[in-house]
């Protein structure tokens, strides 16, 4: 166990990590596309409702 512990120590010096600047740009556009993915599921969604309660009305 202390064997492994070791390993991933040794592994985490290697690791690169991203800079404030870039961990920012990663942010805004994961948040970016998430909100438009929303807009767009959001949309489809009334879209499909307004026709099934068009089909229903009828």
């Amino acid at each position: 166990m202390i064997n492994y512990f070791k390993n991933v120590a040794q592994e985490m010096k290697n690791v690169t990590w991203l800079t404030g600047e870039q961990t920012s740009k990663e942010t805004i556009t994961v948040i970016t596309v998430s909100i438009i993915f929303a807009l767009f599921l959001g949309g489809v969604d009334w879209l499909l409702q307004q026709g099934f309660n068009f089909l229903l009305a009828k």
